[in-house]
C-alpha cells in the first residue's frame, strides 16, 4: 500500500513539472499567451513569469520522473496480477 502511494506522489509531481513545462515554452516563445485580452490577471501573470524561469529544468526532471514512476507502476501492476492467478 505504501509503495502505491509514494508512486502516485512521484507521477503527480511529474506531470505537474510537464505542465509548468510546456506553460513555461509558450509563455517563453511569447509572453502574452497567458493574457487575456477582458482583463488583467497579476496571478496568471506571475505564473506565466515562474514557469517561464524554470521550464527548461522542469522539463528535464519531469518527463523522466512521470515515465519511470509510471513503467514501476505498470511493473507491480503486472506482478501483482500474475500473483492471483
Amino acid at each position: 500500500m505504501k509503495g502505491r502511494k509514494s508512486g502516485a506522489v512521484a507521477m503527480f509531481i511529474g506531470l505537474f513539472l510537464i505542465v509548468v513545462f510546456f506553460t513555461g515554452m509558450a509563455v517563453d516563445n511569447n509572453p502574452r499567451a497567458l493574457m487575456r485580452n477582458d482583463g488583467y490577471d497579476r496571478a496568471l501573470e506571475l505564473f506565466g513569469v515562474f514557469c517561464a524561469g524554470i521550464w527548461l529544468p522542469a522539463g528535464i526532471i519531469g518527463f523522466p520522473l512521470f515515465l519511470i514512476s509510471l513503467v514501476i507502476s505498470l511493473v507491480r501492476e503486472h506482478r501483482e496480477k500474475s500473483r492471483e492467478q
